[in-house]
């Protein structure tokens, strides 16, 4: 979750969007299939659910999580029962005085859209590991420029992304992309009526899409959440043969390495 939208949760009982559960799944698959996970670092963590939920399910990994918005008031809120090898930091700078540049995974969510030169982010990122030992690095941004809307401007977004656009972003920085694709194909026609209203009825729908306060029940959270796994799978599948079903998120796996040297298997689709 974004932290504008924390900090708008927190003043309510906070109860997650079944997007937010899923892309921990898929998150939690893309880990699971590194080689290596000693480190774990997550880059513009916002509200820090996925990274600390990551450092729950890997106990004997250390996660880190970096965001530049962190005031003293989210760093005390945030450590809040979460477990020992979680840790937070204010800057890369902290972050690279108290661990090793050897990084594993680089975690980076939703971020790049955040930044008006991405292109500086990826270099201090990559500055902070060790490029003998190469991370690998999951990124995801949200799709396609002409779905921007009222709700991207809120969150202080600059760009949304197809593809092509990430893999030359990430390529112009050095990133080797590995695997690509897109996922949540099905929340494409919500956000296609959401601009629609936009432009037609020129006012906003809520641009927080009451994320934090989802009040779905058990039975359609559980239904959401299978189907966006289950078009997540499918799409992966079909990217190893070259065919990319469109979604809202795009995402890519890669590394600061020679593509002759993964850092992700191939088992355990």
């Amino acid at each position: 979750m974004d932290l504008k939208e924390y900090e708008k949760g927190i003043k309510t009982d906070i109860n997650r969007h079944p997007w937010e559960d899923a892309r921990l799944k898929i998150l939690s698959f893309f880990i699971t299939r590194a080689e290596k996970k000693n480190t774990i670092l997550d880059i513009g963590s916002g509200d820090a659910f996925l990274s600390s939920s990551v450092a729950k399910n890997w106990p004997n990994s250390k996660v880190a999580a970096v965001d530049i918005n962190y005031t003293d008031t989210h760093l005390e809120i945030l450590k809040k029962d979460k477990p020992a090898n979680f840790f937070l930091f204010a800057d890369l700078l902290s972050f690279t005085n108290s661990f090793s540049k050897k990084i594993d995974i680089v975690i980076m969510m939703d971020v790049l859209e955040h930044i008006k030169i991405p292109g500086e982010l990826l270099q201090q990122v990559q500055q902070a590991t060790d490029k003998s030992s190469p991370a690998l690095f999951i990124i995801t941004v949200p799709a396609y420029q002409r779905l921007y809307s009222r709700h991207d401007e809120q969150l202080g977004h600059f760009k949304r992304y197809n593809r092509k656009e990430l893999i030359q972003l990430l390529k112009e920085q050095s990133i080797f992309v590995t695997r690509s694709g897109y996922c949540f194909t099905s929340l494409l026609i919500p956000r296609l009526f959401q601009i629609l209203f936009e432009k037609i009825a020129k006012k906003d729908i809520d641009a927080n899409n009451k994320i934090y306060k989802w009040n779905g029940g058990k039975a359609l959270t559980f239904l959401l959440k299978s189907i966006f796994w289950i078009e997540f799978k499918i799409s992966w599948y079909l990217s190893r043969i070259g065919i990319y079903i469109p979604g809202l998120t795009c995402y890519c796996i890669c590394q600061c390495s020679p593509l002759s040297s993964p850092v992700i298997t191939k088992k355990r689709d």
